[in-house]
Formats: C-alpha cells, structure tokens, sequence
C-alpha cells in the first residue's frame, strides 16, 4: 500500500515541475504568514532540474533561506558537494537575494553546524530515497545512524560514517527531530524500482529501512511524490 499523499506524474518533467511549484507555493505562503522562509533541500541528482526551475520563479527571494539535509564531507567546490551542486542550481534565486546555509564548513565542529541551524523554522524539508533504504544521510549500518533516528536526540546534525555511500563515507545530516521540525515534508522519488522500494521499507525494520523512519507518527505528514 502507498503511504498517504502518493502522488503520481506522467513523466519525470511533470514531476519536477509540480515540485518546482509546490515549493514555490509553500515558501511564499509562509512568508505571507510569517515574513520569512526555509526550505531544507537534498543533493543528488533526482532534484537538481527541480530546483533550477524553482530559481525562476517569481518569489521574494531576500526573505528566503535554504538549507542542506545532509552534506559530503568535502569542500564546496568539489564535483561531489551538495552544497556546490546548490549554488548552480540556484544560482538565479540567490542572485536576486536568496540566503543558501552551508552544513559543513572545513575546520567547523558539529556543535557549531549544529549553533548555526537551530535558529532555523523549517517551512518544509524535501528529501529523496536511495534504493537501500537511506534518506538524507540515514544510511542502514552507518556509524551513527541511531543517533540520528533518534526522536529524543536534542541536536539537530549528527555526524555519520557510511562506507557504502556514493561520494564520501564521511557526512554531516540533519537529525530526525530537525526534520520533524519542518512545517512539511515531500518525499520525491523517481522509477518503478524506488516505488517498490519504498513499499517494502514501510513494512520492514527501520534499521534496514531508515526512510520509514520519516512516516512515523510524531513526524508531519510526508507528502510523496513520484514519476516512473
């Protein structure tokens, strides 16, 4: 069964642009409530066309930041950076005013990633899925995965150790409760074999399954969005 709010498109340019919309829709929507906005993204490069299309939109982009869900733990400018991958991608947006928050800063400590983040009021956080479970930096047997499962872990960056993962082993991410902290939270994931994958996650242990971890009930309801 999918979980609730599955939404499926046609095609993968039809995805990416109800994403597009969708996010532009909630950041100005809060900064008509609240004067400000926060969106926290994942790299990768499912989402990347989905955010060069946000970055044309027509937003009051000085009252926007984002943030990063998870981060390799290599310089910016490296082929393998979140962060790196961001800047182009928005590049449109933060020329107009956008704030975009770096998670890891060489030489920076955790604690102070984790300083730098907190102030944050997430308007919404998107987020993807690998085909063995992991979300953001949630890796299945990755060092430090409990801690950032973790509902009652008062930070809000964990680091984590994840030899399987693509581009480095060593990562910065955001906790479960950090995300949890999100007004909204979309789940964008594309092929016929993530769609299963993910059905199998929600029925099986969340230690082999971390992206089930975002379906829990104390999280807010994840928006789930999907093309083949």
């Amino acid at each position: 069964m999918h979980p609730a709010a599955f939404v499926a498109f046609d095609t993968k340019n039809a995805l990416m642009q109800a994403v597009a919309d969708r996010l532009a829709d909630l950041l100005s929507d809060d900064i008509a409530e609240t004067g400000r906005a926060c969106a926290l993204l994942s790299g990768g490069s499912t989402p990347e066309p989905a955010y060069a299309l946000l970055a044309r939109a027509d937003l009051e982009w000085s009252k926007i930041t984002f943030a990063l869900v998870d981060e390799r733990c290599v310089p910016a400018e490296e082929p393998a950076s979140n962060e790196g991958m961001l800047r182009r991608a928005l590049a449109p947006a933060l020329a107009k005013g956008a704030t975009l928050m770096p998670l890891f800063v060489p030489a920076e400590d955790v604690a102070a990633a984790c300083a730098r983040h907190q102030a944050l009021t997430p308007t919404v956080a998107l987020l993807g899925m690998g085909l063995d479970g992991h979300t953001a930096s949630w890796f299945p047997a990755a060092a430090g995965l409990g801690e950032a499962l973790a509902l009652d872990n008062p930070r809000c960056i964990v680091a984590v150790h994840a030899p399987q993962a693509a581009g480095a082993a060593r990562r910065l991410t955001l906790t479960r409760p950090a995300i949890a902290r999100a007004k909204h939270v979309i789940l964008l994931i594309t092929g016929v074999d993530k769609q299963e994958r993910l059905t199998q996650a929600l029925a099986g242990p969340l230690e082999d399954n971390p992206v089930a971890a975002l379906f829990a009930p104390e999280m807010p309801p994840v928006e789930t969005l999907w093309a083949p």
